[in-house]
């Protein structure tokens, strides 16, 4: 009957093994039943001389796995106490030689136990370290590739606009937000240059800037996890419930922000905050870069428009005016009355170019700058105009706030550009130029009451002028329109957002 239970006992054990990892005390209790069953069969058949009595083994063993050394020494007193007290108990003459032995023997087994769960433990240990430090690398690793493949995507060209879609569209691929946003350092404001997710402003103050902006562009980390989780937090996005932002720093200098909002209350994970603090510096070389390369083809254009127009003064000019005096000499000179005429048509001819090449290089001369905005610009140059081509002009202005200097500039080319074309090619009689500038907006509207352009756009007025146009709208984030009509006149507008 016994046998047949220990047999039982065996086989659902095989099926159904302890489970003995060595870090929990509730694994103490099925290998105490199975010394109770153990010690129950030892006793049942002759104790120290029971068949079973090497059952006693496992258990000893098991609670060793379980409890080290001290447990295992416990278990194999309780067990060694189970099988002797009875014994002595019925036999006193019981040898007890036998159950010191059997004690000692135990006991060996308990130490060997506890010191392999030692040794186990150890190499676990070990093991969990290295699997650690693997999953770290895999992370890392992953982690390049991704910035290998972001950086990769960053456009060659030094355009700031491809740039920035460039680098928003790749953002929005790594971390899957709800709202992004790009804010870049301007003189003297911050201006929203990409946002998806979010409606703002495209100018703000720094006072007007959320209160988790403002504390990344005051704070020296690279990167700021924030919780969003309370109401009373100023966030970017109204419904955001987490945020990572980033500082856009080159040659040592904050030159924006990247702002990274979820609506879940999940927090980023320290991976996102890796990608974005990696990604965040190569954009902010690029950026950096698109803005130094656009100030320097500005001011390289307007130094070689001051060569042009000196050269022209210097040599074109004074080639001409000679040219005018020995045709006034000629003319005065004896000979044909109709050689004498036609000298002197010449002569007319050869002023009226003079006249206008330093109109022109007047023209070419005239900018706006730090000192000279655009209202004094063009009430100047509508006055030469006015004077010189009999054109009738008037210009509007309303204006609270100047532009940056470079973007100012562009404005006024196309304005120049456009009623340059009024009073070249579109055989108009009145030019009406407004412009208006405000904490909100600016548009620039230059009205004629000319021919207007050909409906299918031919024309010199349809050509590398308007052209040259809408490829200074795009430099500065400009929209440019045109409303022209034959015979009805034409309009040009630039509108320009915070």
């Amino acid at each position: 009957m016994i046998g047949a239970a220990i047999l039982s006992y065996a086989l659902w054990r095989t099926i159904r093994p302890l489970e003995l990892t060595g870090t929990s005390y509730r694994e103490f209790w099925p290998v105490l039943a199975e010394g109770v069953i153990v010690i129950t069969a030892v006793v049942a058949t002759d104790y120290w001389g029971s068949p079973y009595v090497f059952g006693l083994v496992t258990v000893i063993a098991a609670a060793g796995f379980i409890g080290g050394i001290p447990m295992a020494l416990q278990a194999t007193a309780a067990c060694v106490a189970a099988v002797a007290v009875p014994l002595h108990l019925i036999d006193p003459g019981a040898s007890a030689r036998v159950t010191v032995q059997w004690a000692v023997q135990l006991s060996v087994v308990a130490v060997l136990a506890g010191h392999t769960r030692r040794l186990s433990l150890a190499a676990r240990a070990e093991t969990s370290r290295y699997a650690g430090r693997l999953r770290q690398l895999a992370d890392v690793n992953d982690l390049l590739l991704q910035l290998r493949s972001a950086a990769q995507t960053l456009p060659m060209s030094l355009d700031l606009a491809e740039t920035l879609d460039s680098s928003v569209s790749r953002l929005q691929e790594l971390l899957d937000p709800d709202a992004l946003v790009v804010i870049l350092r301007e003189d003297d404001h911050w201006a929203v240059a990409r946002s998806t997710g979010v409606q703002l402003p495209g100018r703000l103050p720094l006072a007007d800037l959320p209160a988790v902006a403002r504390q990344v562009a005051e704070s020296t980390a690279q990167v700021l996890v924030v919780p969003l989780d309370d109401p009373a937090v100023e966030r970017i996005g109204a419904e955001s419930r987490s945020g990572l932002y980033a500082r856009l720093t080159a040659r040592q200098e904050l030159v924006g922000l990247v702002a990274v909002e979820r609506r879940t209350t999940a927090p980023f994970s320290n991976h996102d905050v890796a990608v974005l603090s990696e990604f965040s510096q190569q954009m902010a070389i690029g950026i950096d870069n698109a803005r130094w390369f656009s100030r320097i083809g500005t001011l390289a254009a307007e130094q070689e428009r001051s060569r042009i127009a000196r050269d022209l003064h210097d040599r074109v000019g004074q080639s001409l005016a000679l040219v005018g005096f020995e045709l006034d000499r000629a003319s005065k000179q004896g000979g044909d009355a109709e050689v004498r005429q036609k000298l002197l048509d010449l002569r007319e001819n050869v002023r009226a170019v003079v006249t206008e090449l330093r109109e022109t290089l007047y023209d070419l001369r005239t900018d706006v700058s730090d000192e000279r905005d655009i209202t004094v610009a063009m009430t100047d140059f509508l006055d030469r105009v006015g004077e010189r081509s009999g054109l009738v002009t008037s210009f509007g202005h309303e204006v609270t706030r100047r532009l940056a200097v470079n973007v100012e500039r562009e404005v006024w080319r196309i304005a120049q550009e456009a009623i340059f074309n009024a009073e070249r090619h579109a055989d108009a009689k009145t030019v009406k130029v407004a412009w208006r500038c405000d904490e909100d907006s600016a548009e620039l509207t230059v009205a004629d009451d000319g021919q207007g352009m050909p409906a299918s756009g031919d024309g010199r007025q349809g050509g590398y002028g308007l052209l040259g146009m809408q490829e200074r709208a795009n430099a500065i984030g400009a929209s440019l329109g045109f409303a022209s009509t034959p015979g009805g006149g034409t309009t040009v507008r630039v509108s320009l957002s915070r």
